[in-house]
This record gives C-alpha cells, structure tokens and sequence, in this order.
C-alpha cells in the first residue's frame, strides 16, 4: 500500500513539471503589457549598460501609490538569461520554469526536515498541482520568483526553531524575506514582519546582537531601495504618507467593512485556488479547517521545532490580512502566493499530525480531500497541456505577434517603412521590444514611427471593445491614403497607408 501511495505522489509531481513545461516545449508564450516593459528594462541594463535600482512600479502604477518600486534583482535574474540567449524572450521562459521546479526542490527539501520523506512527497506533490503555483512557471511576471526565496526564508526559520542561535541565521531569515521585494513587497512585508513577532513572541529572543542581525539582514536586502530614495528626497516615503493622507477611499464604517468583506473574499478565493478544483469544500470551509485543524494540532505538538515552525506558518495569514486591511483597492491574488505555500504546510502537517496520533476520522477526511483534488487534476492536466500546447494563442502570445511583425517587413521588402501601433493598454512595450529585438537581428533595421511616406499600422483589437481602435485611427491617425487593411489569422489588423 504505501509503495502504491509513493508511486502516485511521485507520478502527481511528474504531472506537475510536465502541465508546467508547455511554453518551454512550445515556444509560443504570453508576451504582453508586463512582459515588453520588463524586456526593455532588461534591454537597458545588458545593451544599453544602464544599471537600475528599482524595478517595476507597485501595482503597474495602479495600486494607488506614487513613487514606490519593486527591487531591480527580478531584472538582475531576467538579464542572466537575455545575455546568454542575446535577448531572445524564450530565455525568460525558461528561468520561470527553473523558479517552479526550484519551489518543488525546495519544498520537499524542508518539508523533508520537518515531517520526514512521505509527507515530504505529500508536499511536493500538492505545490506540483496547486494552480497558482502552475501558472507561476508559464509565463514572465516579477511576482513569479517571490515563492522561491519565500521557501528559502522558511528554512532559516525553521532553522532558529530548531535552537540555531548563530547570528547568520538570523541574517540570512531576514535578508530571504526581505530580498522578496525585488519580486512582490505585498508579499515582503508580511512574512517580514511575522519573522519579527516570531523571533520576540515565539522563540522569546532578547539578546541584542540576533535583532542587529535581523535589521542588517533587512538592511542588505532592502539597499537598493533605500539608496534609491536617498538619491530622490524620499519619494517613496513621500508616496506613502500621500497615500494615507489622501481622503479618497472608505470613508464611513459601512464603506470599510464592505472593503475589508471584499479582501476578505480575495483571501478566501486565494485558499480554494491553493488546491486543484475540487468539489467538496467551499474556500471559507477550507480555510477555516486548515488553521482550526493546525491550531489543534499544535497544541498537542511535542516537537518544540515544529511547534515553533507551524505558529510561525499560522500567524502568516492574519498578518498579510491586517497589512493588506490598509489598502484602499483590490487585494490581487499575486500579492497572496505565499499563502499558497502556508496552505500546502498546514495541509502536510494535519495529514502527518492525524496519522502520527492516530486521528482516523481526521486522516480519512483529508486523505479524501487531497484524493478528490488529485482525481480532478489529472485528466484536466492532460487536457490542459494539449489544449495549450497547440493553442495559437491570437494577439496575447508571442508567434502571433512575430507573425504580425515578419508580414509587414516582408509586405514592405527592401523598402524602408514607418511604423505605428495601437494597443488596448496604450502603452505599446512587448511591440516596441520584439521590433528592437527581433526586426532589428532579422530584417537589420528598426522602422520609425512616422506617418511619412510608406508607413504601416499594426492594430491588436480590444476583445471587450473591438471598435476601439477605430477612435484611435480618428484621432491620432488621420493622415495618408490606405492602401489596404487585411486581417491576419491571429487577429491582428494590418493598415497600409501612404502619405505624401
């Protein structure tokens, strides 16, 4: 029996760097608004030799605050594979996918340490089939390396429960969880200040050297950041206190209830999406048994290490809950990723803790739940990945956009043309990276951006508002006689037009 449970866990994480292996095999990837901004910051960085201490805007500049970045280090990452693959997006692809297989590796890893190597299969199989942990190694996105270094904080937490007292520890806890800035500070914060309340409540350090190691390792990790803003007068800081100060936002009791039962939702939706689909549990029950069942559980742990470790994993959720109260938008399920993570832990103990006290009602319960979730995750895998491996993929992945591009360049031949783009997100970057990139190594020339003489007009419609690009053409393009207008296959609109 237990070498049959091995071998299905072992054949769930097969399943799980399979599903995450379709863009790798493929090449036909998602390259949009977030993609094409990050390339060309890449671009800068490795072609163009300008070194940056920041990376994107928080919330792409819609999360309401002015001034704040994420850390370079998601840039720093990507430009080790640009460099080698002479910016060839595909790269980009590929660290992903080495981040996904890196959060397996390293969940089974500590989860290893923690509950020995079956429950460790547990683990690793439920992050190779936990949804949002799929997608995190299928497409370019800074948020997609926070679980790695996520993992690699726990470890050094779980370290100092087991009775480390070396200051390096402490260090190298404060520095991983820092470090997760440079890929999503919503997720930074909150496991950085649960490392704080650990260390005082949980493992009740007083001695001064361990906190002066915890703010060093902060300090390090947050120094791109800090000499960022001391080179532009505080602008982040400034950019917070006008965040709290501004009078947009909730106003009455009611206004802000309705707010924090609207993150509350997202919180929920988080913990269902955790595990594959599955039909038994409502998120809200799921997230209600797991921290109950831990609780439990914990109170009855004699292991002084794991004990520690799990109010550690437990605490999280309240925390990143009372940090993300504050925002006055949308709490997005990129900022909860390492709630994922928490989950799938929690989840791995109560299975470990029922068995180990012979809790059978507790054992039958969640074997069934993780059963059920596996059952349903297969063939949908299966389908999934042929469905995604063959997919075209329109105007979002990359073949229909070098589609679009190769078929103006060679409708112009050795002529020399203008080009303008229209794109639902106004900002053009994914079209301005792959003509700096791709027309400029396979044509040797990059197109202007002038209505003169022969010029083009690549148009990638809205799908919620396909007539929207017609205002843009009234507007901002009203010069030259066209010539034709052709639809290509990925739908993609091409105008020709002359203007003499």
């Amino acid at each position: 029996m237990k070498k049959i449970l091995i071998t299905l866990l072992i054949l769930s994480i097969v399943f799980g760097v399979l599903i995450r292996s379709v863009e790798v095999l493929n090449r036909n990837y998602l390259f949009a608004f977030d993609q094409g901004r990050d390339y060309l910051a890449v671009r800068s960085i490795v072609v163009d030799h300008k070194p940056t201490l920041i990376g994107s805007e928080l919330g792409a500049g819609s999360a309401g605050f002015r001034g704040l970045f994420h850390g370079p280090f998601h840039y720093y990452f990507l430009a080790i594979p640009f460099f080698l693959s002479r910016g060839d997006p595909h790269s980009g692809i590929l660290l992903t996918y080495v981040y996904g297989l890196a959060v397996l590796i390293l969940g089974f890893l500590l989860a290893r340490r923690l509950f020995g190597t079956l429950f460790a299969l547990v683990a690793a199989a439920l992050l190779s089939l936990s949804p949002p942990l799929i997608s995190q190694s299928r497409f370019v996105w800074n948020s997609h390396g926070a679980p790695v270094f996520a993992l690699i904080s726990f470890y050094f937490i779980y370290r100092l429960a087991e009775g480390v007292r070396d200051p390096k520890y402490f260090f190298a806890a404060s520095f991983s969880a820092a470090f997760i800035y440079n890929f999503q500070t919503a997720i930074a914060i909150p496991i950085s200040l649960a490392l704080l309340l650990y260390c005082f409540f949980i493992l009740k350090i007083r001695a001064l050297k361990h906190y002066l190691a915890l703010i060093l390792g902060f300090t390090v990790a947050l120094s791109p950041m800090i000499l960022f803003e001391i080179r532009h007068q505080f602008m982040g800081l400034k950019g917070v206190i006008e965040y709290i100060l501004n009078p947009q936002g909730s106003k009455t009791i009611q206004e802000v209830a309705d707010r924090l039962i609207g993150q509350l939702g997202a919180f929920i939706h988080n913990t269902y999406d955790t595990f594959p689909k599955q039909i038994l549990l409502e998120g809200k029950v799921i997230l209600i048994l797991l921290l109950s069942l831990s609780v439990y559980f914990v109170s009855r742990e004699k292991n002084k290490p794991i004990k520690k470790f799990i109010l550690f994993l437990i605490s999280i959720p309240f925390i990143t809950f009372f940090i993300l109260s504050f925002l006055k938008n949308l709490v997005y399920q990129y900022y909860l990723l390492h709630l994922v993570l928490v989950y799938i832990f929690l989840l791995s103990y109560i299975i470990y803790s029922s068995i180990s006290k012979k809790k059978h009602l507790i054992t039958f319960f969640a074997v069934v739940f993780v059963a059920v979730s596996f059952a349903k995750a297969y063939p949908e895998i299966v389908s999934t990945f042929n469905k995604d491996y063959v997919d075209f993929g329109g105007t979002a992945k990359i073949k229909g956009k070098i589609e679009a591009i190769d078929y103006i360049y060679k409708d112009a031949g050795d002529d020399r043309f203008c080009m303008m783009v229209f794109s639902p997100p106004v900002y053009t970057y994914p079209y301005d990276y792959l003509i700096a990139w791709w027309g400029e190594a396979k044509y040797h020339y990059i197109p202007c951006k002038e209505k003169k003489d022969t010029f083009y007009l690549l148009i990638e419609p809205d799908p919620s508002k396909t007539w929207s690009y017609k205002g843009w053409l009234e507007t901002v393009i009203k010069e030259g006689t066209v010539i034709y207008e052709k639809e290509l296959p990925s739908g993609f609109i091409v105008q020709k037009r002359f203007n003499d």
